[in-house]
Order: C-alpha cells, then structure tokens, then sequence
C-alpha cells in the first residue's frame, strides 16, 4: 500500500493481553510493550518525539516521518497486534468528515466501508450513519459492507481522532521480558533459533548457550552459530542480547565418557547441555530452558530417550517445536527470515555408529551417576565460558 503524505502518528493497538488481564497487569503489559516500540526505535535509528499510551488500551507513536520501514520494524515488535499510521486530529465531526473527504478524493474508491471505535458522543452506528451519509451525499460513492473497494478506520480516544485506511497485522505474543528469563540452547540451526523466536513471542527474556564441540564440530557450524544470533538479535528490542560460549566440551566428553557404553555418548553430550544450560539458569536467574527439539527427529530425541533425558535436568525443560514436522519447521523459518540456518554444516564427529534409541531405566542411572562425578569439571569450564553481548 502507498502511504499517504498527511500521516502524523502511528496507532498501535495492543495483543492479547488487553483482553484477558486486570487493570494492573494490563497496564504493566501496556508499559513494557511502550518500553519495547521505544527501545526498537532508538536501536533502528528512527527518530521520533514521543511514544504515549492512550486511555490505558492504545500506544501512539510520533515520529519525525513515517516509512514503510519504520512500519515494518514496529510491526516485529511482540505484544502488538496490528498498527496504522494514521492522521491524528481534535475530534470534531466536520474535522474527521475533512479528513475522510480528502481521503476519498486521493483514492476515487468506488465503494467503501467504515470501522469506528471509541468515544464520539454518540452510539456507534448513528456516528457511522452519519459519517455515511454526509460521504455518500457529497461524494456520490457507493456503501459496501461486504466488498469494499476501500476501507476507512474511524478510531476516537481522549479528544483525538484517528483516521486510517491500513492495517498492518503485528506478530501477537507478549512483551519482551514480561514472562522473565529463560536459557536457549542453540546450535546455529532454525531448530533452536525457531525455539527462540517462540520463546520470545511469549514475553520471555532469552539469555542463549553455545555448547563449542570444537574440534568435534565443523568451523562452518561455529560461524553459523554466530549467525544465528544476528537473526535472533534482529526480534530483540533491547540493544543487547546476551549470550554464553562454553569451550572445549568435546575434549570433556572424550576423556569423560569413556567408561560409559559408546551407545550413550549422544545421550551424554545431551545431557551435559541440559546440565550447562541448568547451572547457566541458576546463575542468570532465569525459569527454565528452551531448545529446539523435536520429536523423533534424531537418535537423541525419540520418545523414551527425551523421557530419560529429562528427568536428568532440575530446570523446568520448554521444546515449542516438540510436535512439528522437520518441513513445518523450514517453512516458518523461511517466513521469518532466517531459512539461510538449515543448510549443511557437517555432522558431529563423536557420534558413534549405533546411538542409543531407546534409552530406559538403567540407561538414566548410569547418565545420572556420570553427571554427579563430573559436575565440578563442568562448573570449570562454564567459569571459563566467553559471555558476549551481541550489539
């Protein structure tokens, strides 16, 4: 759509939690999503006099101009569920029927409809009535509530009216950081970074863990970690994102293992990501881990396997993408941007031939007995972790 040059503001109109929140929370949650357009435009360098809340159920944003990519990075921002630059005036009938009138007469619609809401000092549909009714008489165009070749939004809060012919839909979920702190782990692929979009769409603060397999993993798959972040970094409206580097966990797993059955040694690796993500989230103060695992997707994430593994880990364990199909995952991806993570980047060199599949009780115990022996190794080499706070 072409944005018209007597835009002034932009509207936003908040997601799901105007709707099934108290008035407290409510306006926390309208607090931080002001919080989160304000940081969003101050990272992308867009320049603007204010961001107000209005009447507690609607943000209004003041910019110095209004652009397709201003619009764009509005709309990325969670906790929004659609937005519209719109031309902000006092309200008064004949100043809205001017506005709407000049409208009409830029884009010679040969029908129309009207969406009004708010306060206008009358009931809703004899305000559209009227609105109706003087259009229809001055400007001879046809009311459609069907088929519309045009629509106009008509919206009226504290003495100001809001007029607009786009809607752009936003992304929903909740405001960055409402629901607290969680540990991504990641790998660089879209697996963990489509886990990580979804943890954040929910209001979660992320703090992401590379486990570095080096020299058991490709230097390709080192750099499309860092990758990953830029994509992640991207939905984040701080100007930060932090992140921790564990080092030299493929040379602990071979001396550590070694007296472990070789059809475990995935399940181990698994495990001691679980383990650093564990005592990373403790240290953090964060409520959980988030991973990108799937069901059946790999040796590691069968049913009984993910079962057993689970009950090696005291933090609370979320996988958004738990019952999604590997294509399913690459088409989301793709929407979002971020496809570019699926490619090749070479397997991990310590999987042995025959990985366990099927892992039961006597498999938890051994795991759990070579946890216990190994903790303090691993408290080691998260103290010597590279923590990074991705600008």
């Amino acid at each position: 759509m072409v944005l018209k040059n007597n835009y002034n503001a932009i509207l936003i109109r908040p997601g799901e939690f105007m709707v099934r929140r108290g008035s407290i929370i409510r306006n926390f949650m309208l607090s931080r999503l002001r919080e989160s357009i304000t940081k969003t435009l101050e990272k992308k360098k867009h320049r603007f006099k204010t961001v107000e809340i209005l009447e507690n159920t609607r943000i209004v944003i003041y910019p110095d101009s209004i652009s397709d990519v201003l619009i764009n990075d509005v709309a990325r921002i969670f906790g929004i569920s659609s937005i519209s630059p719109v031309k902000e005036i006092e309200y008064n009938l004949d100043h809205v029927v001017d506005v709407l009138s000049k409208f009409i007469e830029e884009d010679k619609p040969s029908s129309i409809s009207l969406v009004v809401q708010g306060e206008f000092g009358y009931k809703t549909n004899v305000f559209k009535k009227i609105l109706a009714s003087y259009l229809v008489d001055n400007y001879g165009v046809r009311i459609d509530l069907n088929n519309p070749a045009k629509t106009y939004f008509v919206e009226v809060r504290s003495g100001k009216a809001f007029i607009t012919d786009i809607v752009y839909k936003g992304y929903g979920g909740l405001p960055y950081g409402v629901e607290g702190c969680m540990v991504s782990l990641s790998s660089g692929g879209i697996d963990s970074a489509l886990a990580t979009w979804y943890a954040l769409k929910r209001g979660v603060r992320v703090v992401v863990v590379f486990i570095n397999m080096n020299p058991y993993w490709s230097k390709k798959a080192i750099e499309r970690f860092y990758e990953s972040l830029k994509y992640i970094y991207d939905w984040v409206p701080w100007d930060y994102l932090k992140a921790y580097i564990v080092n030299d966990i493929g040379s602990f797993l071979v001396k550590s293992t070694s007296n472990l059955p070789a059809r475990l040694k995935c399940l181990a690796c698994k495990a001691n990501m679980y383990r650093i993500a564990s005592i990373i989230s403790k240290r953090e103060g964060c409520k959980g881990i988030v991973t990108g695992e799937a069901i059946g997707q790999v040796a590691s994430q069968t049913g009984n396997n993910l079962y057993v593994l689970s009950k090696l880990v005291d933090e609370p364990l979320y996988r958004p993408l738990i019952f999604k199909d590997k294509l399913e995952i690459i088409e989301e991806a793709e929407k979002l941007g971020f496809s570019k993570l699926a490619r090749d980047v070479s397997g991990c060199k310590l999987r042995p031939d025959k990985p366990e599949t099927s892992a039961d009780v006597n498999d938890l115990e051994l795991l759990r007995e070579w946890l216990l022996v190994t903790t303090n190794d691993v408290r080691e080499l998260i103290e010597q972790a590279e923590i990074i706070y991705y600008k």
